[in-house]
């Protein structure tokens, strides 16, 4: 009869406060809290073995292997950073009567998320005599506006734009893009940008966990606009990523029936906040097997809403690293 069992090679926490130094004090302590203890429960001291002990938010302890420091091979921390949203702003536009404004927004990997995938929403307007940059702008702004808003998730709400003749307008909106009109007359220019919250409406554990709209702008212009990009970033440490880290590096354990269809379906409860901001620090260490010399790769992630917190595990690290040649340098 064969055991099955699971070989979890890397392994996830979340730590909230870290101001606990031995086992005991950390089980009696509240959820999310954590501390860097020998394998015997006292404090972390140098040139001993150790582990992460942790409450999670059930009230269950939680321990990770027994590592010895001469096992160590990467020892890693980064702090916070946020997203940045990217933007393209097509300026120099020439009016050039009786010709048709192409924009198009082409989206790599739409929904199956491979990259041979390319999605391409479309905004058009025909100049006619007597138009100037403004009046393409509002025009090419309208039809994307329209375009845009037939994605699914859609948005009920609309937002509010003026046009170059003073009339404002109620656009149909959407979660993903915003089209933004700067300058008058023969100056204005048009800025396509990615939405800072449009996570907020599309991403659910473990199902839709894309955290990056990968798109770029072109323009079909009888005469060549002006067009840069603002390189937008995914940041580091945001709730999304963590999350992500969390429901895939706890696997099954944090959900017995993931993957399972209707009706085994059920939300878990996560210890991560999607709206929180995370320090990481990460751990690298082999493992000795008792029979045989073979080495087995292992990894550690912890997560902690601030760097405060983060550090306070990181000099306890480095106590038990000493000697070692790796340590990691604190965050504040």
């Amino acid at each position: 009869m064969a055991l099955i069992g699971e070989l979890q090679a890397r392994n996830f926490f979340l730590v909230n406060t870290a101001t606990e130094s031995t086992l005991s004090d950390v089980r009696a302590g509240a959820n999310l809290n954590g501390a860097i203890v020998q394998d015997d429960g006292t404090a972390a001291a140098a040139n001993s073995d150790f582990m992460l002990a942790m409450v999670n938010n059930k009230g269950e302890l939680t321990i990770s292997d027994k590592i010895n420091p001469a096992n160590v091979t990467y020892a890693n921390a980064i702090a916070y950073s946020a997203p940045v949203a990217r933007n393209f702003v097509i300026s120099a536009i020439t009016a050039d009567a009786n010709t048709l404004y192409t924009v198009s927004i082409i989206l790599s990997g739409f929904g199956s998320l491979s990259v041979e995938n390319e999605y391409v929403k479309k905004g058009f307007y025909k100049a006619k005599t007597g138009d100037d940059a403004e009046n393409i702008v509002d025009g090419l702004v309208k039809s994307l506006a329209k375009s845009i808003a037939r994605e699914q998730p859609s948005s009920p709400d609309t937002f509010s734009y003026t046009d170059a003749d003073s009339n404002t307008l109620n656009l149909p909106d959407n979660y993903f893009f915003s089209f933004t009109k700067t300058g008058t007359g023969a100056s204005a220019t048009l800025t396509i940008a990615e939405k800072s919250d449009w996570r907020d409406k599309y991403y659910v554990t473990g199902k839709k966990t894309n955290l990056e709209i990968d798109f770029h702008v072109d323009a079909d212009f009888e005469t060549d606009p002006t067009i840069v990009e603002t390189v937008g970033s995914q940041g580091a440490g945001t709730g999304y990523q963590v999350r992500n880290l969390e429901e895939y590096l706890l696997g099954n354990r944090a959900d017995t029936f993931r993957g399972a269809g209707y009706p085994h379906n059920f939300e878990e409860n996560y210890d991560s906040s999607l709206s929180g901001t995370y320090s990481i620090i990460e751990l690298a260490y082999f493992d000795v097997s008792r029979d045989e010399p073979m080495e087995s790769k292992k990894q550690i992630t912890i997560a902690c809403p601030s760097t405060t917190v983060a550090d306070a595990l990181i000099t306890d690290l480095n106590t038990a690293l000493t000697g070692t040649g790796i340590s990691i340098g604190t965050l504040s």
